[in-house]
């Protein structure tokens, strides 16, 4: 068998040429091969991680977790939420119907990316997330200043977007389930030319569902479009647009009150809801990129990306505050709210990477310039005073939406208008040390500027960093390494205090070390990690302010530690696992309890069975201890609690596939999040059936 290396635009493959890739068309003069064109690297494309340098995840020395298609696809996993309640160390705090905020390691997640590129200060997701355009989501936990310019200690999410395949192929699918859950997705990749140098790609998802919370229901509509191909023998280009639309109405702003006023806990019905029948919340997502790659001579690659988000949200909403006489189920006033929200971010990422021989071994280098704008609005709307909404309210529960009629909203005023640059350089190596251990240094300087006004306070704030990264991975032998990491905690804020104006950035420290071993034959990677974060200034949640319609934040100090185990992989022929535990400290200032609405211990796991070629069996479980927020006699409890879920999948053949989905299997009942005083249950027992065409 004759094996050549080839190069091309996003790295290098190696190719047998009597493989079962098929035939290579090869021009031959004499005997000797002229050329020789391969495409076939979209499969290969993959993010850089949580370094930036080409590491696989047992190479680097932080804890990855990585949900592939397959993964979803099996649970049912169609929204962000669900595929993040079962990834190791992610809580999901869901605390209305459509504001969801994530924490890892006792802080919230305040860096989301797509592939590989995203800002900082997108730290809450309205509406639905929906999963169909992404090929995985992974989740990068612990500081993360080398992928964001910014050293929040909890982690990043990175959604990895599907690309364009080298055949044709397609897919139909069709999903019923609980509470008239609609829903129908098609997926079309189509090659442009015979060799497939150029291809594209559309996804188009609807959604219209019903929800066991009274009144509540949702449309969702995702469009995904992406172009990609070769320009030249050494460089490819990509282009996409992506466009999220999610309509929900019966939202609720808030949730249920969670105490009585003589500190009895409240017991309400699953379905329980303080909404109004009027209220809705629209958010729309739009984002075009491309993506130039070029591969340099001795193994060096240019990457340029140019992104564009445009993000606005539009809502009335109607938010219930005071506390519940349990007699009379007196004691609730309203508080009424129209709002709309834009955020429009530009950004470019130009990186450069690759290898170099120093001292007869090989190191790598990655680098790049990152530099970011965005614009933020925000338009309020005024209420006469003398509006019903404002005031006391009937009796709860038993309500049924009718109850407070959809006040007079007057015109919009500004009340945010302000924008956030955000320019950085940042730099990593990968120093082979010896034949066992490797050396990863890195640094990025950032700068950040804020300018205009928020609520008659201005937003004018500016500050440069420099951050430094350093990791150390040992290899025991070829399956088990041991690592260790640091990084410093520099972090700009966004919130606002009590007065409304910037809390300031948070600054600190973080640590982790651990093993990773690769079993069965590289088939299953496990690790076992430590970790240790100190932060001061760290924005915590102090209250609402009802007048502008927004949270306010006191500055803390938190103080995290803990351990994590992990195992993901292929375990048997028949058997897939991914399960992860961890175990959680937080202190404040001398020992002060803080975040106690973050559960200590946290389980997630869930394992795929093949029993026959055509059958896939699957089941989940989630597990969390107890957590509570306030202090007695007003304190309010979640008991500890796990979810239950499985599925079975079967093909009639290569093109028709049924699966049927069962979530919560033992009917728990639970509240979503202690994030705030108020919240809402979960989802009782659910069900969806799905059938899928495949061509």
């Amino acid at each position: 068998m004759n094996i050549k290396q080839f190069s091309f635009g996003t790295g290098s493959v190696l190719l047998a040429l009597s493989s079962s890739l098929g035939s290579v068309p090869v021009l031959a003069q004499e005997g000797r091969i002229e050329e020789i064109s391969i495409i076939g690297t979209r499969t290969l494309r993959e993010s850089r991680g949580a370094t930036g340098l080409q590491l696989s995840v047992f190479d680097t020395p932080q804890s990855v977790s990585l949900i592939d298609n397959d993964f979803m696809e099996g649970f049912g996993l169609n929204e962000v939420n669900d595929v993040l309640k079962l990834t190791t160390g992610v809580n999901v705090e869901e605390v209305e119907t459509d504001r969801t905020y994530y924490n890892s390691r006792g802080f919230d997640i305040k860096s989301m990316q797509v592939d590989g590129h995203g800002l900082p200060f997108t730290w809450n997701v309205h509406g639905e997330l929906d999963t169909v355009i992404y090929e995985r989501v992974e989740v990068i936990r612990g500081a993360n200043g080398l992928l964001t310019g910014t050293g929040n200690p909890s982690g990043t999410i990175n959604y990895v977007r599907k690309r364009p395949t080298n055949d044709f192929q397609g897919s139909i699918k069709l999903t019923q389930g609980s509470w008239s859950n609609s829903r129908a997705e098609l997926d079309i990749s189509i090659p442009f030319t015979d060799s497939g140098s150029w291809a594209g790609r559309a996804i188009v998802a609807g959604v219209d569902k019903e929800s066991y919370l009274r009144d509540n229901e949702q449309q969702r509509q995702i469009f995904y479009g992406v172009i990609d191909g070769q320009l030249t023998r050494n460089s490819t280009l990509a282009l996409g647009y992506t466009h999220h639309r999610n309509d929900s109405d019966g939202v609720m702003w808030g949730a249920l009150q969670l105490i009585y006023d003589d500190g009895t806990p409240t017991d309400f019905d699953v379905s329980s809801s303080t909404t109004m029948d009027w209220t809705y919340w629209t958010s729309t997502s739009r984002n075009a990129f491309a993506e130039l790659q070029v591969d340099l001579a001795w193994g060096w690659e240019w990457t340029t990306t140019l992104n564009y988000n445009d993000e606005e949200s539009d809502d009335e909403l109607f938010y219930t505050y005071g506390t519940l006489n349990q007699a009379s189920g007196l004691g609730l006033f309203g508080w009424p709210g129209k709002y709309v929200s834009s955020v429009e971010q530009k950004l470019i990422d130009s990186t450069l990477a690759g290898s170099f021989s120093l001292g007869g071994r090989e190191h790598e280098l990655f680098m790049g310039l990152n530099i970011s704008q965005s614009k933020n609005g925000y338009l309020d709307h005024s209420i006469p005073a003398t509006d019903p909404a404002w005031g006391a309210l009937p009796a709860f529960p038993g309500w049924d939406g009718s109850e407070i009629a959809r006040p007079d909203f007057q015109s919009p005023f500004v009340a945010q208008d302000f924008d956030i640059d955000v320019n950085r350089f940042y730099i990593a190596s990968n120093w082979s040390l010896n034949d066992a251990m490797n050396l990863i240094v890195g640094a990025n300087v950032i700068d950040t500027e804020a300018s205009g006004d928020s609520f008659g306070s201005p937003m004018n704030w500016s500050e440069t960093e420099a951050s430094p990264y350093i990791g150390l991975v040992y290899a025991l032998g070829e399956s088990v390494n041991l690592y260790a990491s640091y990084s410093d905690i520099y972090e700009p804020q966004a919130e606002l205090t009590a007065s409304l104006n910037n809390i300031g950035p948070a600054e600190g420290k973080s640590f982790e070390g651990g093993i990773k071993a690769e079993f069965f034959a590289g088939g299953l990677l496990t690790s076992a990690s430590v970790f240790k974060a100190e932060q001061d200034n760290y924005a915590e949640y102090a209250g609402f302010d009802a007048g502008s319609g927004l949270s306010y934040y006191a500055g803390t100090e938190v103080n995290s530690q803990g351990f994590e185990l992990e195992a993901s992989g292929r375990i048997h022929d028949a058997v897939i696992l991914q399960a992860g535990f961890t175990q959680l400290d937080l202190e404040g200032q001398n020992g002060s309890t803080v975040r106690s609405y973050v559960p200590e211990r946290t389980l997630k796991a869930g394992a795929r069975f093949f029993p026959l070629a055509n059958l896939e069996l699957g089941a989940s479980y989630r597990w969390q201890s107890d957590i509570y927020t306030g202090t007695a006699p007003m304190r309010i409890s979640q008991d500890s609690y796990g979810i239950l879920s499985a599925y079975a999948d079967y093909d009639f053949n290569d093109a028709l596939n049924i699966a049927l989905n069962i979530n919560n299997l033992g009917d728990e009942k639970y509240l979503n999040s202690l994030y705030w005083d108020q919240n809402y249950f979960g989802a009782p027992r659910h069900y969806s059936l799905s059938l899928k065409y495949s061509f």
